[in-house]
């Protein structure tokens, strides 16, 4: 009997040992994460203590109040005492090191006369560039509307000014462009639909016309929530650190940013051209610009305008002329002028005096820039932005916002379906180890009763 109590005291000891390095013993519940919906029911990045007030979400299409998000309080930024080197006060444009020659050549024709010297900072990532600025490092960045939203939410910026392209317009049309002889090869009217499954060029991730208004556009319309549902493969290179998506752009799927031959306009174009990718999704003028006949080709461009068409939403195609017409993902906002919502206005106003000024206007016109973060290709002239930046970008914000939301779910739920799976295979591990237990206990009992 002695026995008997001795083994059963052991068990409980052991038993209640094995609750406790399993994970048995009572946890407290995980907090409430910032990426809870909050009451506008946005998805938003954790805030710190001393931000009372953070970025607000894009406008729902019924339309609410409008209001520029406020600078950090506490911010580290410099800009509240202007940057001066040598008692001279600055204004510097980040741009990225392999663009920083243009960028030099582009402030060296801008008015000087304006109490502040121009100068270029170089960065390796545009995400290096807008943490540059957010510290007050540097001044001004060039952003196209998607990445211009990001800006705009996650790093407290405004637009002060926006590029003009021809006949005076401030938008541009998102397209996608596919090669001509898929067109004649179709009986049928060529649509969409028929590149499920094949491999898509995207020269930027969360950009508008690389990602956020064609990806928006095939889940509306053919019901694919997610992209890599309807493309396998995805050549979308991101300047976003952790994010992108390059296990489609063959032999270079290693790089995933800037540094990737396939970033931007014409990298989307040129994955296109090389073959990487059986459509691209660009801006309407993007195939003019670097064909082989095209004024900015370069070395890849071995392929004429004529070589390309149009691939229409709704099905069909149609030739390349920049004029899409209905053949479209619809309007973008012109690329904008960034800077922090903490710039003194003092500087504010006399770096839009300079940039819409007639030095920088003969010089657009004069000379060819390349395609570089500075300025658009057939940009021909600077405007500045009378809107707040929301506002401004419009219906590219809301569409910002749901594809950036859709991605933080996704993110969540595969999270939540992780942990669940880890906590499964625990119980399941805890669950043979307590059946053990009990049957070795009965054993022994009878054992010893013997």
């Amino acid at each position: 009997m002695e026995i008997s109590a001795f083994l059963y005291i052991s068990f409980m000891a052991s038993l209640s040992f094995l609750y406790t390095i399993h994970g048995f013993e009572p946890s407290m519940a995980p907090s409430v994460v910032s990426l809870a919906p909050d009451s506008g029911g946005t998805l938003g990045p954790a805030t710190g203590d001393n931000n009372l007030s953070s970025p607000s979400p894009a406008p729902k299409k019924g339309g609410e109040a409008d209001m520029a998000p406020a600078p950090e309080i506490g911010s580290t930024s410099s800009h509240t005492q202007e940057a001066e080197e040598g008692g001279v006060q600055m204004v510097s444009w980040c741009t990225l090191s392999q663009h920083y020659e243009d960028c030099q050549s582009l402030v060296s024709v801008l008015d000087q006369s304006h109490n502040y010297t121009w100068k270029c900072i170089q960065k390796d990532t545009i995400q290096d560039c807008l943490d540059s600025i957010k510290n007050g490092e540097s001044d001004l960045i060039n952003l196209e509307a998607g990445l211009a939203y990001t800006a705009f939410l996650n790093y407290s910026m405004k637009a002060i000014a926006n590029e003009v392209y021809c006949d005076h317009s401030k938008s541009y049309q998102a397209v996608a462009v596919v090669h001509r002889k898929a067109c004649q090869q179709n009986n049928a009217v060529l649509g969409l639909i028929d590149f499920k499954g094949r491999k898509s060029c995207n020269g930027g991730y969360f950009t508008a016309s690389g990602w956020n208004y064609p990806i928006n556009g095939i889940r509306e319309s053919l019901g694919s929530k997610k992209a890599t549902e309807f493309f396998p493969e995805i050549c979308a290179p991101s300047g976003i650190k952790g994010s992108g998506i390059c296990g489609g752009c063959g032999h270079d799927n290693g790089t995933c940013d800037e540094n990737s031959p396939y970033f931007g306009e014409s990298g989307a174009f040129r994955c296109l051209v090389e073959e990487v990718g059986d459509i691209a999704f660009v801006k309407a003028d993007t195939v003019l610009h670097y064909s082989i006949e095209g004024p900015l080709n370069q070395s890849w461009s071995t392929k004429s305008v004529r070589d390309f068409m149009y691939l229409c939403p709704q099905g069909g195609c149609r030739e390349i002329n920049d004029y899409p017409g209905s053949c479209s993902f619809g309007s973008v906002p012109a690329n904008v002028i960034m800077a922090s919502n903490s710039l003194p206005n003092k500087k504010r106003l006399s770096i839009l005096l300079t940039m819409t000024n007639s030095t920088l206007m003969e010089a657009l016109h004069s000379r060819k820039y390349d395609a570089t973060p500075l300025l658009s290709p057939g940009t021909q002239g600077i405007a500045v932005v009378k809107k707040l930046t929301r506002t401004y970008l419009g219906m590219s914000a809301i569409i910002s916002q749901s594809i950036q939301q859709l991605y933080t779910q996704d993110n969540q739920t595969a999270n939540t379906v992780s942990d669940l799976a880890s906590q499964a295979c625990s119980w399941g591990q805890n669950s043979l180890l307590i059946i053990f237990s009990v049957l070795t206990m009965y054993w022994l009992l009878f054992f010893t009763s013997l």
